[in-house]
């Protein structure tokens, strides 16, 4: 889901910088229709420049009052007293004497709302006065009132347009998503149904796919090992029952045989506690595990099965390279995994035990060989495929192993060797 997240973010990314992009081109096409195309008028800059390499005698004389007339402006000469010596279609309203202040005000704004330029030259100032309302005379340039206008018909259009990618790229990004997730609605709605059909591990989505199917799969598993632990509880309880109701129903009471009667009831409570160990494993946290020495729980196991059992021998060797190695692990969950199989070794062989630890290429090997006959082949069988039908008289204990092992991430094996059984755990160890 966090990749999906990512990937959509980039893709946003994207589309933003292709927007700026067509943005900054907008601009540029904008600042090309503002600044290189022509116009009516001439830039004022060379206006004076023609009439000043044109003069003769006089600034306006009437080649410069022609090129005037042509582009439709006036102008006036002024001496250094600010007296109008020269003009050329001055208007009625224009005087023909300023003030100083009149000369600050022209030369900054505008003359009878005029737009003037003004031009210092030898004995005076020269104005050129452009028509009314065709420049936008600012205190620092001027603008044409019509390319006003039109830039902002241009920056509306180009605003309009930019907010209509936006909402296609919204709309197409919000049809995409819900295609997307709309087969995950329907998968996570039929997640515990019979019916559940197996979402595409591909795509944008693979990995809320891996984790909805994972989810199912669990489920399914959990309901078959339900079906199993039912049927194991149903087969095993129902002889101590039997044995129980046959001694019940003795018509002399005196012939009761209450220790029988309390070995069938230790049976059954046996077999529930170990089948209820089973399903809560299932439950446990591996976050909570930390890194231990896996050799202190051995040595534990160990002396308290010798101490319970004083005539047997059970064999330590220890084949470690390095005695500090660590593997993640909850310590009493792993002294019940190694204890179950020694305790299986007592209980159902003869000869000795032998216990061996060893470490190869960043594993931890335990090994528990027995002398006995060993198990039947369909039982470990059914151990290995999770079934509990029919294991859990002889073979809970190694099945609970095993499910130890497996949360603490290792690997289990059993086999039939000439000699008797051998089980096997390995897990990975930590620095």
């Amino acid at each position: 889901m966090f990749n999906y997240i990512i990937k959509k973010f980039k893709k946003i990314i994207i589309r933003i910088l292709a927007l700026m992009f067509f943005l900054t081109f907008s601009l540029m096409a904008f600042l090309y229709l503002n600044y290189k195309l022509g116009d009516k008028y001439p830039n004022p800059n060379y206006v004076y420049t023609y009439i000043d390499n044109n003069k003769t005698d006089t600034y306006l004389n009437e080649n410069n009052k022609n090129f005037l007339k042509e582009n439709d402006i006036w102008a006036i000469r002024l001496d250094k007293n600010g007296k109008v010596i020269e003009s050329f279609n001055k208007p009625r309203e224009v005087k023909n004497k300023f003030e100083i202040t009149d000369v600050a005000g022209f030369t900054r704004y505008y003359l009878a709302d005029y737009p003037v330029f003004t031009y210092i030259i030898e004995g005076g100032l020269i104005l050129f006065a452009y028509p009314k309302n065709s420049l936008d005379k600012l205190p620092f340039n001027y603008y044409s009132y019509k390319k006003l206008i039109f830039n902002l018909w241009i920056f509306a259009l180009f605003l309009i347009l930019f907010l209509l990618f936006v909402y296609i790229f919204y709309r197409i990004d919000i049809r995409n998503i819900l295609k997307n997730i709309l087969p995950f609605q329907k998968g996570i709605d039929k997640l515990f149904e019979d019916d559940y059909e197996k979402l595409d591990e591909s795509g944008e989505l693979r990995d809320l796919a891996l984790s909805i199917n994972k989810a199912n799969e669990r489920y399914n598993n959990l309901k078959k090992s339900q079906s199993k632990w039912i049927r194991g509880v149903s087969h095993d309880v129902r002889t101590p029952l039997a044995k129980i109701s046959w001694e019940l129903n003795k018509e002399n009471k005196n012939d009761l045989d209450t220790k029988n009667i309390q070995d069938q009831i230790l049976k059954i409570s046996n077999i529930l506690e170990g089948l209820n160990l089973t399903m809560s494993l299932a439950n446990i946290d591996k976050e909570n595990f930390e890194a231990k020495s896996p050799l202190k729980v051995i040595r534990k196991v160990i002396v308290d099965k010798l101490n319970e059992n004083p005539k047997r021998e059970i064999i330590f060797e220890n084949r470690l390279r390095d005695p500090d190695i660590k593997i993640k692990m909850d310590p009493t969950l792993f002294y019940r995994m190694v204890e179950n199989i020694i305790k299986n070794s007592l209980a159902y062989t003869e000869g000795k035990i032998e216990l061996i630890i060893s470490n190869s290429d960043n594993k931890l090997i335990i090994r528990v060989l027995d002398q006995g006959c060993g198990v039947d082949e369909g039982l470990i069988k059914r151990i290995n495929d999770e079934d509990l039908t029919n294991i859990t008289r002889h073979g809970l204990g190694i099945f609970i192993a095993k499910q130890i092992a497996e949360l603490h991430d290792g690997k289990f094996s059993i086999e039939n060797k000439d000699q008797g059984l051998d089980v096997s755990f390995i897990f990975d160890l930590v620095n």
